[in-house]
């Protein structure tokens, strides 16, 4: 649950994504256009976690699907993500759900969460009137070093010595590629502090 003086939408699993009006606005200066969208509330961090690994960045089509995977630390601990969408409409599995993440979100994934990405495909009317089309770019960044761990269940983990490395068909762990018209039926959008299921396609796609 979400309470009003914290950003964003909590869901399920102890993640979080963070995106327009469930931003803190501010507008600091009377005599400047300045609006600052604070994604996170900042220090001390609700989580209690830091983030000192890896940092870079990810230029998705819908050709890039990623496998189902978790993140961990190399001592075998559970660790979260924090992930930043640019431009274009991501579009993440978390726990077996799949959300469409608009530009200019936060999504912020809770340890041991089953998840993975790719972009959401073109023909989606967003809520402003902006189209999908098929690309996204994505910030990531990690609390410690880490690397891809690979995972065939949807429930969340307690621990890290609950993983079972997963080794059968990479494609099983992806998701599946979807038209725009089949993804509405499966997928909800993140817009504000709602999850929206009342989009459309698009009547001007890419």
């Amino acid at each position: 649950m979400t309470t009003d003086d914290e950003p964003g939408l909590a869901l399920p699993g102890g993640c979080r994504v963070t995106h327009g009006q469930g931003a803190r606005i501010r507008r600091p200066f009377a005599d400047q256009p300045l609006t600052m969208h604070e994604l996170h509330p900042g220090s001390p961090d609700p989580t209690g976690l830091s983030f000192r690994g890896q940092f870079g960045f990810i230029a998705f089509s819908e050709a890039l699907r990623l496998p189902r995977h978790i993140h961990m630390s190399r001592d075998g601990r559970l660790l979260p993500e924090r992930i930043l969408v640019l431009n274009g409409a991501g579009l993440v599995e978390l726990n077996g759900a799949l959300y469409i993440i608009p530009p200019g979100s936060l999504v912020d994934i809770a340890p041991g969460v089953p998840h993975t990405w790719t972009a959401c495909p073109t023909g989606i009317a967003l809520p402003d009137g902006s189209a999908t089309d098929g690309t996204f770019l994505m910030i990531y960044c990690y609390s410690e070093p880490t690397s891809f761990s690979p995972i065939g269940t949807t429930a969340t983990l307690s621990a890290g010595s609950a993983y079972v490395p997963y080794t059968g068909d990479v494609e099983a762990i992806r998701i599946p590629r979807h038209d725009a018209a089949t993804l509405l039926r499966q997928a909800r959008c993140v817009w504000d502090r709602d999850l929206r299921s009342d989009l459309r396609l698009s009547s001007h796609p890419h």
